[in-house]
């Protein structure tokens, strides 16, 4: 993985679970529902959700379409 997008495990295991929510549709999930999803995993709560999202969305890993997250496709 390229060192400018390295991200933290715990990050890694929540977009994990963004991308199984997501089902490979391409379709974005409101912002709680995300939310939910990472806090659905006992190993995190709402800050640790906040802190992924913001870390994943800073390295260019998901993006915002109004209230929707969506997952930034990769080339792999």
């Amino acid at each position: 993985m390229d060192e400018r997008r390295r991200i933290p495990p715990f990050v890694e295991d929540t977009l994990a679970l963004l991308t199984e929510a997501a089902g490979g549709t391409g379709e974005g999930l409101p912002r709680d529902e995300v939310i939910g999803v990472i806090t659905d995993d006992e190993r995190f709560d709402k800050a640790d959700a906040e802190a992924a999202l913001e870390s994943l969305q800073n390295r260019g890993y998901i993006y915002y379409v109004e209230e929707n997250v969506r997952i930034t496709p990769t080339n792999d």
